[in-house]
């Protein structure tokens, strides 16, 4: 009985240092691969494209700071045109004749 667990033993100790060498030769094998040799397959697609519309067209330089209105209106040749008035207007201390105007921009 003594001879058979001893064979038993010997024959699983022999079996787990078979695995481990098997282990070990495995990460060795990984671990000679660098980084510099490994590249990963990866498809790659064509890059976006975006296209930009500047805000001011006609504008021929650029400049670092924002400008104080939102758009430049109504740019090049347009003509401002105004339409003025007198409009009486009533106040605490009586009706008051004032002045009113109202401009657009025609091109």
């Amino acid at each position: 009985m003594l001879g058979k667990t001893k064979r038993t033993v010997t024959l699983l100790m022999l079996a787990l240092g078979l695995a481990a060498v098997a282990v070990a030769d495995a990460d060795e094998a990984l671990a000679q691969d660098s980084p510099a040799d490994y590249r990963p397959l990866r498809r790659t697609r064509p890059r976006s494209r975006i296209r930009v519309s500047p805000a001011y067209p006609y504008r021929t330089f650029s400049t670092n700071y924002p400008v104080p209105y939102e758009y430049e209106y109504p740019g090049p040749g347009a003509v401002r045109q105004c339409n003025a008035r007198l409009v009486p207007e009533n106040r605490a201390s009586g009706p008051v004749i004032v002045p009113r105007m109202h401009c657009w921009w025609e091109r």
